[in-house]
């Protein structure tokens, strides 16, 4: 418990040295048969507001409900970057930079720990030849390595989400297939791509996703893979 909040505090902080805002885009939505969404009503509001103003997003729901009582009223929630406007939580470019950095603190941190009782309880102990040292330092030179890499490839969203915030982005799992101009073009290429698994569409406070399984792929492209083999 005690390191689990520790790398807490850690995240904490390299979130604020990120700068990263935290807002929550919250759309109120019904999908129609031939599988639009339509929004019904938007909200936007910081990350640590919502937990108090569930009762306004529990009240827009149950009005909407009894305004289209024969539809299902969905609540969707993207968490985002104010400043950036790039998507935060779990498995998302953001949050995978600052957990590296957060990995790389709570690493720095384990060494310092290690040399130190060393150093006072082991008359031998070397930095340069001690084997469990040695390898810890491996491991954070890797993780500062992870986290350049991932750092580098952030700067590069960053920049482009300033000039391309109208773009919209299409993955499976994660690897992305690129980036559209509007939303129909995106989803378009996604049921010709012959990709199966789950899809994620992300645009500027705009998120979907869906799921194809294998005997949704197109025919043509099925009977290209038979033909292959």
């Amino acid at each position: 418990m005690d390191d689990w909040m520790q790398y807490a505090k850690d995240l904490a902080k390299v979130e604020r040295e990120l700068k990263i805002e935290h807002w929550v885009y919250i759309t109120f939505e019904i999908r129609h048969q031939d599988g639009h969404r339509e929004i019904l009503h938007k909200i936007d509001l910081p990350r640590d507001m919502v937990d108090r103003w569930q009762w306004l997003i529990e009240w827009r729901r149950a009005k909407l409900v009894c305004k289209y009582p024969r539809k299902k009223v969905t609540v969707y929630h993207c968490a985002y970057d104010k400043r950036t406007g790039l998507q935060t939580g779990f498995n998302f470019l953001l949050s995978k930079v600052a957990s590296a950095k957060a990995q790389i603190t709570k690493v720095e941190r384990k060494i310092a720990e290690y040399t130190t009782y060393m150093t006072q309880n082991d008359l031998f102990f070397n930095t340069e030849t001690d084997e469990p040292l040695l390898k810890a330092n491996a491991k954070l030179e890797q993780k500062k390595r992870n986290y350049n890499e991932a750092y580098a490839i952030l700067q590069a969203e960053v920049e482009k989400h300033k000039n391309n915030k109208d773009m919209y982005k299409l993955f499976v799992g994660f690897k992305k297939l690129g980036e559209f101009k509007s939303i129909l073009e995106a989803k378009q290429f996604a049921d010709k791509c012959g990709e199966t698994g789950v899809f994620n569409l992300i645009g500027h406070l705009y998120k979907d996703s869906w799921y194809v399984f294998e005997h949704l792929k197109p025919k043509e492209d099925k009977e290209n893979n038979d033909n292959a083999d």
